[in-house]
C-alpha cells in the first residue's frame, strides 16, 4: 500500500484520462434519440457507426499496445487522450451523417491506444497490489464518468447535441497535456522479443480472450441503448433515463473499488465468476421484474457492481499469465476483441430493435450475459500456471 500511497498522483491522472476516455463515448447514448431525429438516421444506422467506431476501437489497441512496448506508456498514453479529445472538433462542423460518422471514427482510433497501455503501465508500477490498483483506476474512472450522461443531455437538449461532445473533447486534451508529467516506469521501454503466434499460443490468454467477446457483446449494447430502452420500454422521460446511466457508473465506482480488493484478497478467477453471475441476474431483474422503476433500480446497482467489478480482476489475471516483454500487446489484444469484436453487438441490437423493439434486443444482451457466466466459470480449470512456472490460481 504504501507504494500506491507514493503515486497517487499517477493514478489520479490515469483516472481522469480513464474516465475521459469512456466519456467520449458516453455523450451518444442520452443523446440517441435527439441525434437520430437531427440527422434523419435509424437506431439501426446509428448502431452501426457505433459498431465501426468500437472495431476501430478495438482495432487500435492492438496498435497502442506494442507501441508502449516500444516507445513507453507515458508518451502514448499522452497522445492518445489529447487527440481523441482534439478529434471532437469535427463535430463543429455542418451536420450530416457522414460528419458524425467522421467524428466518432477519429475519436474511438485514437482513443484506442488507452486502455492496453495505462493497464501495462499499472500492471509494472504496482506488482505487489495489482488488483487494488486497477480497482482505483477504475473506480476513479468510473467516478468522473458519473455525471457524463447528464451534462451530456443538459447541453445536447438545451445548446445543441455537438457542444456536449466538444466539451467533453476540451477537457481531454487537458487531461492529455497534464499526463506527460507522470514519470516513465524503471527500465527503458523495449521492442518485443517473441512474437504474436507465441502470444496467441497461450492457453491462458485465449480463455481469457473469450470471455471478454463475451463482456463486449454484453457491455456495448447495454452502453449504447439502455437509456433508449428506458424511454421506449419502461415510460421513462429523457432526464430519468440520463439519472439512471449515471446511477449506474456511482455503482461502478463500489465496484471496482470491491472487485480490486477481492483480488488480492482471494483471486481473479473466483472474482470473474462472482461478477459474471451478477451480470446474468442484473440484466434478468430488468427484463422480468413487474415493477419497472424497482427492475430499473435493482438493474443499476447489480449492474454497476458486477460488470465494473470484473474488470480489475481480468486486467490483473492477464498482467499476470504474460510475458512481461509483451504486456502491452497482451492488452491490446484483450481490449481488441473486448471492445473491437464486442461492439458488433451494437449493429445486432439496433436490427433487433428495428426490426422488432428494445425488449427484446435486451433479451439477446442477457444471452450474451449468460455465455460469459458460461466461459467464466471455465477459467479456473484453464488458467494454472504463468509463462514463468508460478501458480497463480489460488
Amino acid at each position: 500500500m504504501r507504494a500506491m500511497r507514493r503515486d497517487t498522483g499517477t493514478l489520479v491522472l490515469l483516472g481522469a484520462a480513464h474516465s475521459l476516455n469512456h466519456s467520449l463515448f458516453l455523450v451518444l447514448p442520452p443523446l440517441l434519440g435527439e441525434i437520430s431525429r437531427d440527422l434523419g438516421a435509424s437506431f439501426q444506422s446509428i448502431g452501426f457507426i457505433a459498431t465501426v467506431s468500437f472495431l476501430l476501437y478495438g482495432l487500435g489497441a492492438l496498435v497502442g499496445g506494442p507501441l508502449s512496448d516500444r516507445f513507453g506508456e507515458v508518451r502514448v498514453i499522452s497522445l492518445s487522450i489529447a487527440l481523441a479529445g482534439a478529434s471532437t472538433a469535427v463535430f463543429l462542423l455542418p451536420k450530416s451523417l457522414g460528419v458524425f460518422s467522421a467524428g466518432m471514427y477519429l475519436i474511438a482510433a485514437w482513443a484506442s491506444f488507452y486502455h492496453p497501455t495505462a493497464n501495462t503501465l499499472i500492471s509494472k508500477r504496482f506488482v505487489e497490489n495489482t488488483g487494488g490498483a486497477m480497482g482505483v483506476h477504475g473506480a476513479a474512472g468510473s467516478l468522473g464518468q458519473i455525471l457524463t450522461p447528464v451534462v451530456a443531455y443538459v447541453l445536447g437538449i438545451y445548446l445543441d447535441w455537438k457542444f456536449a461532445f466538444a466539451f467533453v473533447g476540451l477537457l481531454s486534451v487537458v487531461v492529455g497535456l497534464l499526463l506527460l508529467r507522470i514519470p516513465s516506469p524503471d527500465g527503458q521501454p523495449q521492442a518485443e522479443k517473441a512474437s504474436l503466434r507465441d502470444l496467441l499460443a497461450l492457453p491462458n490468454i485465449w480463455i481469457i480472450v473469450v470471455f471478454n467477446v463475451f463482456i463486449g457483446l454484453y457491455q456495448r449494447g447495454v452502453e449504447l441503448f439502455f437509456p433508449a430502452f428506458l424511454t421506449a420500454s419502461r415510460g421513462f422521460s429523457g432526464e430519468m433515463a440520463a439519472v439512471a446511466s449515471s446511477a449506474a457508473l456511482l455503482f461502478a465506482v463500489l465496484g471496482q473499488l470491491v472487485g480490486g480488493w477481492a483480488t488480492d484478497r482471494w483471486s481473479a478467477e473466483r472474482v470473474l465468476a462472482v461478477a459474471s453471475m451478477g451480470m446474468v441476474a442484473g440484466i434478468l431483474l430488468l427484463l422480468l421484474s413487474p415493477f419497472h422503476i424497482l427492475g430499473t433500480a435493482l438493474f443499476v446497482v447489480v449492474f454497476g457492481i458486477a460488470f465494473y467489478g470484473h474488470q480489475p480482476a481480468g486486467t490483473s489475471l492477464l498482467g499476470k499469465v504474460s510475458p512481461k516483454e509483451m504486456m502491452g500487446t497482451a492488452y491490446g489484444l484483450m481490449f481488441f476483441f473486448a471492445f473491437g469484436l464486442g461492439s458488433v453487438s451494437t449493429t445486432i441490437v439496433g436490427y433487433v430493435a428495428d426490426a422488432f423493439n428494445l425488449e427484446r434486443a435486451f433479451w439477446v444482451m442477457a444471452l450474451f450475459a449468460t455465455m460469459a457466466l458460461v466461459v467464466a466459470l471455465t477459467i479456473p480449470r484453464v488458467v494454472r500456471l504463468q509463462p514463468s512456472g508460478r501458480e497463480v490460481t489460488q
